[in-house]
């Protein structure tokens, strides 16, 4: 059975500039499951271009309508939310959020499926997608970024702005 996957473009403004898997990645899986039908979702803004993916043999795409499961990393807009389809993103809604409620609702409302990253575990329990060590790491440097500009210190380029953690820390030693 074919299993058609798709890989959204980020919704969220400002625009993010993760993905949920690399190019190499995305051909890794391709080549262990050849029965695996994976697409990716045209972005201007992703860490990795569009041609990074085509040069790796990953087909891309405007429209994910006919994808069973579209994974992403960050809430999926409510006007982008196709019904009736399965979603893998970090929702933040399962504390309660109260800035989400309205995207759980949409979500339960179009009956979709919703896979959040946040409560994959392993067999002991423990997540196995976390962000928190990076976003600690992006937290600090923002922290750096606001001190300096309140210092009139050297005006760093914002964090979502550079393409990798070696381009963030250039920025401070420059």
């Amino acid at each position: 059975m074919t299993r058609r996957i798709g890989i959204i473009r980020e919704g969220k403004v400002p625009p993010d500039r993760r993905v949920a898997l690399t190019p190499d990645q995305c051909r890794t899986l391709l080549d262990r499951y050849p029965e695996l039908d994976l697409t990716v979702q045209r972005s201007p803004d992703r860490a990795f271009t569009n041609d990074e993916y085509e040069r790796a043999g990953i087909p891309l795409t405007d429209d994910l309508s006919d994808r069973d499961l579209i994974i992403g990393v960050k809430e999926v807009p409510i006007a982008q939310l196709l019904p009736g389809k399965s979603y893998l993103f970090f929702s933040h809604t399962i504390k309660k959020q109260e800035h989400n409620r309205k995207l759980l609702k949409a979500v339960m409302d179009a009956g979709i499926t919703l896979l959040d990253h946040e409560l994959l575990t392993n067999d002991e329990g423990r997540r196995v997608i976390a962000f928190g060590r990076w976003a600690g790491i992006v937290g600090a440097y923002n922290a750096f970024r606001a001190w300096q500009a309140a210092k009139g210190g050297p005006r760093l380029k914002p964090a979502h702005q550079c393409h990798d953690r070696e381009e963030m820390e250039s920025e401070l030693v420059n």
